[in-house]
């Protein structure tokens, strides 16, 4: 298989009815908190922490997860993923300092470690489905995790356009990011047997609709939170 095709199973189905209308929702809340957001400078230090957040929530799942028996070329490929995200969070981090903030993240905030609970349970609930064990639903994960990011760096690429200081930062992560869904595409492929391709398709669809759960309300916090920003003393 060509290394920049990901096989079509894999990729983000097309959304129908209410699911259509809640994902266009989620995109034009999120539109309008970027702006919010990018209207002050303590909203987009949280723009760049929010970042932050994700990609060192990231390392540590590749370090602590998935620490079991793995292939060499798997293997390589997590270093390397790990790797990426290490450079990511550096990346952010500098970004921060040179805004005037501290790089250290905090945790992620309530609502993503409510998700980040449920796709580890329903991980451990699918595991004994496949031969490859909890690989498949934690890459399963991962690719659905990374297929959102994706999509959440071009909306903010297209938002402040080429000429805004972050665009070389964030355009270069989305190409990163961009390379991940197709390597998450690929080791699925190559982890799942045939006969287990429907219990495959079961668990995608599961973790994407516990994602689409939390869109509507993440992007009203998003928003909420770059107005309180930009009306916000700018000594406070």
């Amino acid at each position: 298989m060509p290394a920049d095709a990901a096989p079509a199973s894999l990729q983000v189905p097309p959304l129908r009815g209410w699911p259509r209308l809640q994902a266009q929702l989620v995109h034009h809340i999120k539109r309008a908190a970027l702006r919010q957001l990018h209207a002050s400078a303590a909203g987009e230090r949280l723009l760049l922490r929010m970042y932050l957040i994700g990609e060192e929530a990231t390392e540590i799942a590749l370090q602590r997860e998935l620490i079991g028996e793995r292939p060499d070329w798997l293997a390589r490929q997590m270093d390397q993923h790990l790797a990426d995200e290490q450079r990511h969070a550096r990346a952010f981090a500098a970004a921060l300092a040179e805004r005037g903030a501290r790089g250290a993240a905090d945790e992620p905030d309530w609502l993503s470690r409510r998700k980040i609970a449920q796709w580890r349970r329903l991980a451990a609930h699918h595991a004994e489905r496949f031969a490859a064990g909890l690989l498949v639903p934690a890459f399963a994960i991962g690719l659905c995790a990374e297929q959102m990011a994706t999509r959440v760096l071009q909306r903010h690429c297209e938002l402040i356009g080429p000429h805004h200081p972050l665009h070389p930062l964030l355009s270069g992560v989305l190409a990163d990011e961009d390379r991940h869904v197709r390597l998450c595409s690929h080791t699925l492929a190559r982890l799942v047997a045939p006969q287990e391709q429907p219990a495959l398709a079961a668990l995608l669809r599961e973790i994407r609709g516990i994602d689409r759960a939390y869109g509507v309300s993440g992007a009203i916090g998003m928003y909420l939170a770059g107005a309180a920003l930009r009306l916000r003393p700018a000594h406070a």
